[in-house]
């Protein structure tokens, strides 16, 4: 029997030329690359996918809405049958870019995009409001600072799925090899993974889809 040796690269590539392309996604994911605006990674999209298929949440809150290509991935992976997306964003050129293309190719009422800093948004929202579905791509040394609201926004059975929470492959370092600029997002990320994995309320994973995904589920 031949033994082979396995190159993550190899899988990662074969897997992406499986794919099933999406003109829509695709116009909008090459915007992306050639405007160096930061969006999930095609296989984060993938997982994102096939767990929204499969839990089929009827309201959900994205944090970080960029150009709104996640927010697309969403509405697509659940054909449209869905109560509300509401996808927080403060950066006013991606806001620019994330209306035209909420215009685009969502049914009015679908989506509803807050203008605001996610923090201050958080901090003035009804806890009583909650949500089937949270997104959580966004600025990594806030995580931590907004789980517990986040929790709150839970109901029993919700899912609060975190993307890049390796942030390059630095979490995994000690924090004595990364930039003295970076601690604080490496300490805040490794306390948000402490928390989540340790937290009696919620079922946790970590996968190394992307640049590393948690799902959390709230019991």
């Amino acid at each position: 029997m031949v033994s082979y040796d396995i190159d993550d690269m190899r899988v990662q590539d074969f897997i992406a030329s499986l794919h099933r392309h999406d003109d829509d996604l695709d116009d909008l994911r090459k915007y992306a690359i050639d405007n160096d605006v930061p969006i999930i990674r095609d296989e984060t999209r993938d997982f994102l996918n096939f767990v929204l298929k499969i839990e089929k949440p009827r309201k959900i809150l994205e944090l970080g809405t960029a150009i709104a290509y996640s927010t697309l991935v969403i509405y697509k992976a659940l054909d449209g049958d869905l109560d509300k997306i509401v996808t927080v964003e403060n950066y006013e050129p991606r806001i620019i870019d994330a209306k035209k293309n909420i215009d685009k190719f969502f049914d009015k009422g679908k989506v509803e995009l807050i203008e605001k800093d996610i923090t201050e948004y958080l901090d003035n929202i009804d806890e009583k409001d909650t949500y089937d579905f949270i997104f959580l791509d966004a600025a990594k040394a806030q995580y931590i600072v907004w789980l517990p609201i986040l929790k709150k926004l839970m109901r029993k059975g919700s899912v609060l799925l975190a993307d890049n929470i390796f942030k390059d492959g630095e979490v995994l370092e000690s924090r004595y090899a990364i930039i003295k600029r970076d601690r604080t997002i490496h300490k805040r990320m490794r306390e948000f993974l402490h928390e989540i994995t340790s937290d009696t309320e919620l079922d946790t994973t970590i996968l190394n889809i992307g640049d590393g995904i948690s799902v959390s589920i709230k019991k």
